[in-house]
């Protein structure tokens, strides 16, 4: 299990629609959060909400993800300053 790294952050699926978050931590089981990274999804890059709801539409680096965690992992982001 991977850690967050930040006091303020919060889950990617409460970014506000059109927003844009930093990952500062992935919570999961090792392979989902090895399958998150593989996509682009690591602590440090910027993702922007497209279509919030149980199933994410978000950005990431230019690339259009959808993404459907529920108790498989928990990406987590603080707003950009």
């Amino acid at each position: 299990m991977i850690r967050p790294n930040a006091a303020s952050s919060f889950p990617v699926e409460f970014l506000p629609c059109e927003e844009e978050g930093v990952v500062v931590g992935i919570i999961g089981e090792e392979p989902s959060v090895h399958r998150l990274e593989e996509m682009g999804v690591c602590c440090g890059c910027k993702i922007r909400m497209v279509s919030p709801g149980e199933t994410c539409l978000v950005t990431v680096d230019g690339k259009r993800m959808c993404l459907r965690l529920g108790e498989v992992a928990e990406i987590l982001v603080a707003p950009v300053a």
